[in-house]
């Protein structure tokens, strides 16, 4: 270890506390000796006195000592240029009093000699001793720099060491207030705060009368029937001191925190200085997912019906900025409308686009893969289901709720679109930014766009987007600047494919990942699924219904998409994906949503009950009657029988029940004469019995809607036929 001039050194005490701390000045050149000085406590400055550098080397190496890295008069030695540029002129005279002398070393740090150099530039400056030996003390303190002899006016002003009063400070109050804050006073004050600032939301002036009013009341009177608090408010802190107090104490984050609570505070105010892009380290390493109503209102394809706001989905990369996938939907955000979100984002957008008639390459829109992590809300991502992402190797990070400033970039984008919205379809039922009040024009009525229409626009509006300029805040690295990369999402995307963490997955995988389940039973009628069942080819083949198992399993898990009942996935132990149909008897509900089978389900249901107990009076009718035709039919019979034997009428009952079979039939005939009215003779008509029945009600909505679709479906098998 060395030890150089200038050098500063903490001298340690037998407890390892600090005992002083030295300057080096001057260094003998054999490294002998050393003169220090004392630069502990500016106001006791010192002169130089002499140590032996062996020793001072031992205690540095034996830890009695240690080296200060950081000059603590640093603010001093090397000023602003606006405060140098001041007292510049002051500092250059003083130096031109000392300079001939602090020259001459080491017999300046030497008292005997020094006492002959101060009186030799008294008399040939004209300055007393007194002022020469302060300019000395000062230069040798401050790390001997022409700068140690600047004015210091950092260490003026009050101390922030907290302070006693025994009178109120400031001018005398006009109200006569001289009330004096203790600090019973202001744990009252936090007290205040916490109550009626915090939790009930007051202002400071609210704040300030309720404290009084429960802190500093002398006593009650009543009024009104209730007990009023006495407040002298000469006796009591005073707004201003309170106000005071609050906006010293309470730091600016805080106040916000307790006006507008926390979770606003952590949004609004709290300090910028990380990278939000720290957490993507390449393409593909993290993807944004976030739902909003769009600023737009729609209208069914019919073009009649107003059918309100739909839900916009968008999948973005963080790195790149690159929007990878969206959805549009007229479903409120769910996990579906997520998943179909996820979807998009990982298969190939071309045909895709075609769908909606847009025509594009593939280099257009390049991105079919998925990230390594998914940051999204505590909403979607929070359920179970988001554990089915990690089989697609994704790994989701939810946000806490309501931070979505931790989604920033797809935040971002959400402004992005709604701003172009309503400059764009302003005349085509655009929503304004702000809620609409009395007075202003209501956008319902100039809806114009279907949600295939709006899908069409959010297309090109994606593919402008992913072309268009990063903006000013993106960080251009070193190696993008070398390589002379396009500032675009779709430039950086490019650049950087071909190093990512991107991953693709089949799309059959993808789906069975992503998709809801369910457990269902396997019965000789097909693979049961909400009452529906389903059947496959392979299953025919090898047997399923037959033996009512898929790989030795009577229950398995299934797949399914609610938006369609079609189909259904199911996974064999090889893993591969089998798709599962509707069987022949379901086929009705081919294509429908799966909540418009439940109804249709509960329709049935209903109504079957509603029949049944019908069906207990229309058999109560019946039993009556029976009851009655029986009795007389017995009473009938017996009078007829009353002198035959059992052994008499069977006799001959084979020609009489032909000729009885004849008998009816010819009464019956169509030819019969009763019949033809040849006479104009009044026929009797037989009495009707009327069965109770209840007042039958108009068709419901779903009947209406299921028969209509129904008679379309009939129609095109006939005309096909």
């Amino acid at each position: 270890m060395i030890i150089y001039q200038n050098s500063i050194i903490e001298l340690l005490d037998s407890d390892l506390k600090t005992e002083k701390i030295i300057r080096v000045l001057w260094i003998s050149p054999n490294q002998e000796d050393i003169y220090v000085v004392d630069i502990s406590d500016y106001k006791k400055m010192t002169f130089p006195f002499p140590l032996k550098y062996t020793e001072l080397l031992t205690d540095l190496e034996d830890d009695r000592a240690q080296v200060v890295q950081v000059d603590p008069d640093l603010r001093l030695v090397s000023p602003d240029p606006a405060y140098l540029e001041k007292y510049k002129k002051d500092r250059d005279n003083n130096w031109n009093i000392i300079k001939d002398i602090v020259c001459q070393e080491p017999e300046i740090y030497i008292s005997i000699y020094r006492g002959t150099l101060v009186e030799e530039t008294k008399e040939k400056t004209g300055k007393s001793k007194k002022e020469i030996y302060k300019f000395l003390k000062k230069y040798w303190f401050y790390g001997k720099t022409i700068n140690a002899l600047l004015k210091n006016y950092f260490e003026c002003g009050r101390s922030f060491k907290p302070r006693n009063y025994t009178k109120k400070p400031g001018p005398k109050s006009k109200d006569g207030n001289e009330w004096i804050v203790t600090e019973k006073d202001k744990e009252i004050f936090r007290k205040a705060i916490k109550k009626f600032h915090t939790k009930e939301k007051m202002d400071l002036t609210a704040t300030h009368q309720h404290m009084c009013e429960e802190w500093y009341k002398s006593g009650f009177y009543r009024e009104h029937g209730v007990m009023v608090p006495i407040v002298d408010f000469r006796n009591a802190p005073s707004l201003r001191q309170f106000t005071y107090w609050y906006k010293k104490e309470i730091s600016p984050m805080q106040r916000y925190s307790n006006r507008r609570g926390k979770r606003k505070a952590e949004m609004d105010v709290r300090p910028i200085q990380g990278n939000p892009t720290a957490r993507a380290i390449g393409i593909g390493h993290l993807y944004e997912i976030d739902s909003t109503p769009a600023d737009i209102i729609l209208v069914a394809e019919d073009r009649e019906t107003i059918i309100g706001t739909p839900t916009l989905y968008i999948v973005k990369d963080v790195y790149s900025r690159m929007i990878t996938g969206f959805h549009a939907s007229l479903s409120p955000a769910s996990r579906i409308e997520l998943m179909v979100a996820m979807i998009n984002a990982a298969s190939e957008k071309v045909e895709f686009c075609r769908q909606y008639g847009i025509e594009i390459k593939e280099h257009d829109w390049p991105c079919k893969n998925l990230p390594v992590f998914l940051s999204g809300d505590r909403g979607e991502l929070k359920s179970k289901w988001a554990e089915n992402l990690v089989n697609l190797k994704v790994d989701v990070d939810n946000a806490p709720s309501y931070r979505g400033d931790l989604k920033p970039f797809v935040e971002q984008h959400f402004r992005i679109i709604n701003k172009e919205i309503r400059e764009l379809f302003y005349k085509a039922g655009a929503k304004p930014p702000k809620m609409i009040e009395r007075g202003d024009e209501d956008p319902t009525g100039k809806a114009a766009l279907t949600i295939y229409e709006f899908t069409q626009f959010m297309i090109l509006q994606i593919l402008t987007y992913n072309k268009s300029a990063l903006p000013e805040e993106f960080l251009v690295t070193k190696e993008m600047f070398e390589e002379k990369v396009e500032l675009s999402p779709k430039g950086i995307w490019e650049w950087g494919e071909s190093k990512s963490a991107l991953h693709e997955e089949q799309q059959d995988v993808l789906i069975y990942n992503l998709l809801p389940k369910e457990q269902s039973t396997v019965t000789r009628r097909g693979i049961k699924f909400s009452n529906m069942y389903y059947t496959s080819d392979l299953g025919l083949k090898y047997g399923w219904f037959v033996d009512e198992k898929i790989d030795q399993k009577k229950e398995i898990e299934i797949r399914y998409d609610p938006r369609n009942v079609s189909c259904i996935f199911i996974r064999m132990n090889n893993g591969k994906i089998e798709k599962c149909f509707l069987t022949e008897k379901y086929k009705e509900y081919d294509g429908l949503h799966l909540e418009d089978v439940k109804a249709i389900m509960q329709y049935k249901k209903d109504e079957i009950r509603n029949k049944e107990s019908e069906e207990k009076q229309h058999k109560a009718v019946l039993h009556a009657y029976s009851k009655n035709l029986a009795n007389e039919a017995i009473r009938k019979t017996k009078e007829a029988t009353e002198f035959l034997s059992l052994a008499q009428r069977k006799k001959d009952r084979r020609d009489t029940k032909k000729s009885e079979s004849r008998f009816v039939g010819s009464h019956n005939a169509f030819t019969a004469k009763k019949l033809l009215d040849t006479n104009n003779e009044k026929i009797e008509t037989a009495e009707v019995i009327t069965f109770p029945n209840k007042i039958e009600n108009d068709a419901t909505k779903i009947q209406k809607l299921f028969g209509a679709m129904n008679k379309e479906r009939r129609s095109g098998r006939e005309s096909l036929e």
